[in-house]
């Protein structure tokens, strides 16, 4: 947790806030960046495009992710930032996150903790896209959605919100609309999870765990809640 101090620091730094609408684009792939952005509320996905323009969801950004952090040192990002949903985005220049990491160890450790953890998710989701079949690889994505959007309030017993559409979903694991269809509905009878309009609950949590093979250490939750 931070200090009184660093937490005054960040509340007085230049921060900048903007609202975006579903589908509006945050960052734009290989701009050149000048302020790191934090996700404030909403939900927002990272896309990359290959040369033929095919496109993949690559990452999913829930609040309170500095959505592009690396972009402090590379000064731009290779993916395009959109959002999922109505979402607020306070932004800061990219020499006061220098200056704040240089004063601070703390904040340095939380700017440097927030690039470790988006590294180690897209790992743990390459690893579950190549080994999980596809009813898995869906429970995967709800596992590790209830505990991230835990941590920060938006997960509870009544469920959580999850607004993609299935064909973003389907995008997301690298499936066809109609595979996704059959395993949410497979998972659906199971009794494991319900998804409608962007709602979900995770009805077994054990149950879902096992059947995805899923196992949170990736997502790092002592160090976040530390």
């Amino acid at each position: 947790a931070l200090s009184e101090e660093d937490e005054s620091l960040l509340r007085q730094a230049a921060w900048t806030r903007r609202r975006y609408e579903r589908h509006d684009v945050i960052v734009h792939a290989g701009e050149q960046l000048e302020c790191a952005h934090l996700l404030l509320n909403g939900f927002a996905a990272r896309a990359q495009e290959d040369t033929s323009g095919n496109r993949q969801i690559v990452g999913l950004c829930v609040a309170g992710d500095l959505i592009d952090i690396h972009g402090v040192v590379l000064g731009r990002m290779e993916q395009e930032i959109v959002a999922l949903s109505p979402c607020e985005v306070a932004s800061i220049p990219h020499d006061q996150v220098r200056a704040l990491s240089l004063g601070s160890s703390s904040l340095l450790r939380t700017f440097a903790l927030q690039g470790a953890i988006d590294h180690a998710i897209q790992s743990g989701w390459i690893q579950a896209l190549n080994s999980k079949r596809g009813p898995a690889k869906v429970g995967h994505l709800f596992c590790e959605m209830q505990l991230r959007l835990g941590l920060v309030g938006l997960a509870t017993q009544m469920g959580f919100p999850l607004p993609l559409s299935q064909q973003e979903l389907a995008d997301f694991t690298g499936m066809t609309h109609v595979h996704l269809n059959r395993c949410l509905k497979e998972l659906r009878s199971a009794g494991l999870l319900s998804y409608n309009q962007g709602w979900a609950k995770v009805l077994d949590w054990e149950g879902l765990k096992r059947l995805a093979h899923f196992d949170e250490a990736y997502l790092n939750l002592r160090l976040i809640e530390g």
